[in-house]
Formats: structure tokens, sequence, C-alpha cells
């Protein structure tokens, strides 16, 4: 703007002769302020060499965010004056993201970058402390609290003590209560499988049978409440009923109603052991009280391609092997009669179990074998890396995740706390 106004100025007072043009002497001072015009956005400009990749911007947008690195008086130290730009031996695919922070004031997570690494970028150039200073000032200036109901503060904080054992020290007690009661559960259905129990078990009368049959009902309403208790409390009642842990707990106890209400006869004796074996999905509940485990299954999820990619070879090379050791084996062994055997064959070589069952006689069946022992290897050890590099992502993000939700946890407590001083407007 004040470039502008010089050449305004030069431009009025401009002395020209008839033919329309200045004097040498006042053209040279018009370019003097022309000069001065073009070169302000250059020296405004700045040079940012990270890891050899230039990048330039204005100071000005920098300087937007003194608080950080690139916008405070620390950026001297790192200036190199032989070459007029600043250096950084930092990771060049991060500062992208992080330059566009400073020029739009949102800043995005690249999905090719590890957390872990682009967590240290915003830490070095102190990206952190400018997006805490600002929500704190936005905060600060507006802050508007939507009271809730009672019963939403009620459920909430349920669900909480239901789904989270670090809310509190009653809700740490709760979570290894369902575990107590999950591995009883678990123990009533192996004990009653040992041929010494199983007869005894099998009379109604007897007083192991009621034992047994009092533990499991305890457990079953345990399980029920909690089921119960966490859809009606759960903040995303779709949500809840889609999920995948939500069923598990529902099948682990549908077994139990079913049972007490039938009949054991010839007509629904398979379907009474199919219910009895769809008990052993307690188990799974497990699943929900371990982070880790949800971390397993996480990284299945993630991995499903490679796994897919994995299984894919593996059938392949089941049947191609199988037809191959058939043929060499063909009359010459009676534990290989068909392809189907053979392939049997080969799904336990493969696998690296090797069950002694069935096995090649001739010379070129043992070929075959040693050809399939060492490709097996390969196509196991393959896919493994990827997943091994799978897990290790997910484990550095979940661990980022885990503490944002912390922080949001506190953050609710904090509006419950408002919530309890009523409605909250500040400008």
């Amino acid at each position: 703007m004040r470039g502008n106004h010089d050449l305004g100025s030069a431009a009025e007072h401009r002395e020209v002769f008839t033919d329309g043009r200045s004097t040498p002497k006042q053209q040279d001072r018009n370019n003097v302020h022309i000069d001065e015009f073009l070169e302000k956005p250059l020296k405004n400009r700045v040079k940012l060499n990270i890891c050899g990749l230039l990048f330039e911007t204005y100071k000005c947008t920098l300087q937007e965010y003194p608080q950080t690195l690139l916008g405070g008086s620390e950026l001297d130290n790192y200036y190199d004056p032989n070459k007029n730009e600043y250096f950084f031996d930092r990771n060049r695919e991060s500062f992208s993201y992080i330059l566009n922070f400073y020029q739009t004031g949102r800043l995005y997570a690249p999905s090719h970058v590890p957390p872990d690494i682009f967590e240290a970028e915003r830490e070095f150039y102190k990206i952190n402390l400018a997006l805490r200073q600002k929500t704190a000032a936005q905060n600060g200036t507006k802050k508007i609290v939507a009271k809730k109901s009672r019963w939403e503060k009620i459920a909430n904080k349920v669900w909480k003590f239901l789904n989270n054992p670090k809310s509190s020290k009653a809700a740490t007690v709760w979570a290894w209560l369902d575990i107590a009661f999950i591995m009883v559960s678990v123990t009533c259905l192996i004990v009653e499988t040992l041929p010494e129990i199983k007869l005894m078990v099998s009379d109604n009368s007897s007083r192991e049978y009621k034992i047994l049959f009092t533990l499991d009902t305890i457990c079953v309403g345990f399980f029920t409440f909690d089921l119960i208790a966490r859809g009606v409390t759960a903040p995303d009642k779709k949500g809840f009923l889609t999920s995948l842990m939500s069923w598990l707990d529902f099948l682990a106890i549908l077994p139990y109603f079913v049972l007490l209400f039938t009949k054991e006869s010839n007509n629904t004796i398979e379907i009474l052991r199919v219910l009895r074996l769809a008990r052993v999905l307690r188990v799974f509940k497990l699943v929900r009280r371990s982070k880790k485990l949800l971390l397993i299954a996480h990284v299945m999820k993630k991995s499903t391609s490679e796994l897919s990619l994995l299984v894919m070879v593996w059938l392949m090379a089941v049947v191609v092997f199988g037809s191959f050791l058939y043929y060499a084996e063909n009359g010459k062994n009676e534990n290989i009669t068909s392809i189907l055997g053979a392939c049997w064959w080969a799904v336990a070589t493969m696998s690296t179990v090797g069950y002694g069952d069935v096995y090649p006689k001739t010379t070129w069946g043992k070929v075959i074998g040693t050809v399939v022992v060492f490709l097996s290897m390969i196509f196991l050890a393959l896919p493994l890396t990827i997943i091994v590099s799978t897990f290790s992502k997910t484990y550095r993000a979940r661990k980022c995740l885990t503490a944002d939700d912390n922080t949001d946890e506190d953050d609710d407590d904090e509006e419950e706390k408002d919530d309890a001083n009523g409605p909250v407007s500040v400008t």
C-alpha cells in the first residue's frame, strides 16, 4: 500500500515536456521510487531450505505466529548469510504441512508420514504451542456451553463408568469384576466337559449341576445387566447396535436363555450343541477390556489386503503342489489317493506343522516336498513383514489418539463443572 502511494506521488509531481516525456533527472528520481516499490516484496520474502528442498514465503506470513520457531527471533539462528536463506536439517515431507499452517491457520497431518515423525516436527517448530495458545484465545474470547439435560449427564457418567476403567476407581473395580466373571464363566464351560464331571452334570438333580448352573446364572445376569446398561447410556445408539463387540456380547448370553426354555429332545439336540458352543464367545469379551487386544484387531483390519494376498498365494500353492505330489506318488503311496488328500499334505507342510500322517515316499515326491518347504517360508515371510510394519505405525498412531482422548475427557469434565454452574457466555 505504501509502495503504491509512492508511485502515485511520483506521477502527480512529474514534470513533462510538450511531447509528454519527463526530464532525465525526474525520470531517475521516479525510477528510484519504482525500484523501492518492487524491492519491498522481495525483501519481505524468506527462503527456507529444508534439507535441500527450497521453500519461499513472506516473512509477515511467518510472523502471524510469533511464538513459533519460524515466526520468532529464534529463526535467525538458522540463517546462512552465504546463500541468503534459512537452513533446517529436518523432514522435508512434513514441512509443506507445517508451512500450510502459517498460511491457513489449520494443521493437517500427512497420511504418508509416520505420526511420531510429524509429532517431532510439530514440537521442533513449536506448532503445538501455537495451537494451544490459539485454542485458549478462542475459548477466552467466546465460550458458550450448551446446557445438558439431567438424563444426558447421568448417561454420560454411566457410559464412562462402564467403558473407561481409568475414569474413576469404581470404574476400575467394575472392569476387574467383569474380567473375573468372564474367567469364572469360561472355567465353568471347561469344567463341565471333563469326563468325571460330565457324568455328574448330566443329572439335573445332582449337586454339581446345581453349582455350575448357579455360577453360570450369576455370570449371565452380570453380562446382561452390563449389556443393557451400555445400550441405554450409549451416546451413539446406532453405532452401538451395529458394533461387532455388542453382537458378540449378545450372542454370548443368548445360549443361556434359549437353553433355559428349551427341552432337550432328538430334534433339538444338534441345535443345543451349537448353542452350547456359542458360549465360547464370552472369551471375546476380554477384547473390550484390553487395549492391546483391540490394537491387534485394528492391525488385522488395516492389513486386510496383505492378509488376502497371503491367503490367495497360499491357496494357489496348495493346489499346485498338491497336484504335483499326487501325480508323483500316484500308485506308489497308499496314503495319497487323490489330489484333495495331497492338498492336505501341502497344507500341513506349508504351515510348517508337518503332522506326519501323509508324507512322500518316492524320489520325485521328496524333491517336491523340499521345494514346498523352502517356498512356504518365503510365502509366509513376505506378508508378515508388511503386517509388522503396519502394527508399528498403528501402535504409534494409537498412542497419539489415546493422548488426545484423555485431553477430550478432561475437557468434558470441565464442561460438566461449567454445567453445574449454569451456561456461560463470555465475549
